[in-house]
């Protein structure tokens, strides 16, 4: 069936016949004809979509779809951002057209042909089983399975949810929303305000998926996913939001908005650094930021230390004293910050880290023993928070101990809120990653989840430490796959 088989209809037609056993499906566009297959029904559906979406994308405009199967005929639209949604406001049932003409499909550039994507669609006429469909009073949620239904959010019981097979982390109902497959041995990013997702999928590809689900967009990596170094990240470059990954010996970077790659590459022993907004990077003795493709050289003053970068600029600090922000060729005109003290300390200690707007100081205190620690706006150097701390509490403390949300901020044991500005210390807690107003990490050898006012919640054993929110939603991966799950 073609365009023009389908009178009043200008979009191209792609026409999907799922076997009775569910195992292959049948997909003709525009008179050319190919055949896909699954281990699951899920699978042989998955495949099905992603050739329809593949060649919207392929063609940048919405495709028509007739999807059909053993329980009837459904018409659908497939569009360039992966989305699947009803074509018309009800899609009961028709009678089954005859079977599509035979041909072949010309493979789309961004088409995965019959795998794993891990893609969740919208396809045929009835939820059960594992057939995803998101289908009613003819709208569609992008990406979502059904358990994303306002009945969920209401707390009321949606029979179609598909259950988290392992328990949730506190805070959070054990019921899929979205589900991706990864490359194996590779880790999603969540940006810090949640808008976003990054995972690089069993193809070898770079997604992007939106707060809402949908795909944003999806390229080739220029490299073997084996390759990169760690998770992606998000980072600002040439004044926008930019999604990083980083191998031995190259920086790549694809704009938040969608373009083509670029890449820098990195010096002989050098290595990038993520405290701040922007790639700080350094070799054996010197100091660079990323601008315009270029590694830009900044001259860190002697005695100090570079910390951050944000903005084409470096944060130095030294061991006691203010701290400095540079920029390229900027060495004799650093812009100096000098640490407010908070009223309960006495001199400064030292500074311990920088870490995205806040650097933390450890000052004496006027009474007892122990050392008052201080967050500090890096711009001003103004006090947003301290707390009185044990003289050994920070010993086996560093970067990795210090997750930095929006909304709850720690470094060591102490948790910071910087709404309120108020503080909480928490003995003996190793922090892991901030998730919303949730604190994950380990509490006399327990994990926990602890709330702003240090009240810890046990975490179950078998649950997974989310990645960071999505949304609202938590983003956990479990056996090589990535899981958003609601809030209660």
């Amino acid at each position: 069936m073609s365009r023009a088989s389908r009178p009043g209809h200008s979009r191209p037609t792609a026409v999907i016949v799922i076997a009775p056993d569910e195992s292959s499906a049948e997909i003709v566009i525009e008179g050319h004809r190919q055949v896909v297959s699954g281990l699951a029904p899920h699978e042989t559906r998955r495949a099905a979509l992603d050739v329809a979406t593949g060649y919207a994308a392929h063609i940048g405009q919405p495709v028509l779809v007739d999807a059909r199967d053993a329980n009837g005929y459904w018409r659908l639209i497939a569009t360039p951002d992966g989305v699947v949604q009803p074509a018309e406001p009800t899609a009961p049932a028709q009678p089954r057209p005859q079977p599509p003409v035979p041909g072949q499909v010309p493979a789309p550039q961004n088409q995965v042909k019959g795998k794993k994507s891990g893609k969740l669609l919208v396809v045929g006429g009835a939820i059960a089983l594992v057939v995803l469909l998101l289908v009613g009073a003819g709208l569609a949620i992008p990406r979502f399975l059904p358990g994303s239904s306002d009945a969920a959010e209401e707390g009321e019981a949606d029979e179609n949810a598909i259950p988290l097979e392992y328990p949730a982390p506190p805070g959070f109902v054990p019921v899929v929303e979205l589900t991706e497959e990864l490359a194996p041995d590779t880790q999603p990013a969540v940006s810090r305000d949640g808008s976003v997702l990054v995972y690089v999928d069993p193809e070898e590809r770079l997604n992007l998926i939106g707060a809402d689900g949908s795909r944003l967009w999806s390229v080739d990596l220029p490299f073997d996913a084996a390759a990169g170094l760690g998770a992606p990240r998000f980072v600002d470059y040439g004044g926008e939001s930019t999604i990083v990954m980083e191998t031995a010996d190259t920086l790549w970077f694809w704009p938040e908005s969608g373009g083509t790659a670029s890449n820098v590459e990195l010096p002989e022993s050098g290595s990038a650094r993520y405290a701040g907004e922007s790639v700080l990077v350094r070799d054996d003795e010197d100091t660079y930021v990323v601008i315009d493709g270029e590694l830009e050289e900044v001259e860190v003053p002697r005695g100090s230390a570079p910390m951050l970068a944000s903005d084409e600029r470096v944060l130095t600090a030294v061991v006691n004293g203010p701290w400095n922000w540079i920029e390229p060729g900027g060495g004799d005109d650093a812009e100096n910050v000098h640490a407010q003290r908070p009223g309960e300390a006495g001199e400064m200690e030292a500074v311990v880290t920088a870490l995205r707007e806040y650097i933390i100081v450890r000052w004496e205190p006027l009474q007892g023993d122990g050392s008052i620690l201080a967050f500090h706006d890096r711009e001003d150097g103004s006090v947003l928070g301290s707390a009185a701390i044990e003289e050994d509490a920070l010993e086996d403390v560093s970067h990795l101990s210090a997750p930095i949300g929006l909304d709850l901020v720690v470094y060591g044991p102490v948790l910071f809120d910087p709404d309120s500005g108020e503080t909480t210390v928490v003995p003996g807690f190793t922090p892991e990653i901030t998730v919303g107003d949730q604190v994950f990490g380990e509490l006399d050898g327990n994990r926990v989840a602890l709330n702003a006012s240090g009240e810890p919640s046990e975490v179950p054993e078998d649950a997974e430490t989310p990645r960071g929110l999505l949304g609202d939603r938590a983003v956990v991966v479990h056996d090589g796959h990535l899981y958003a799950i609601p809030s209660e």
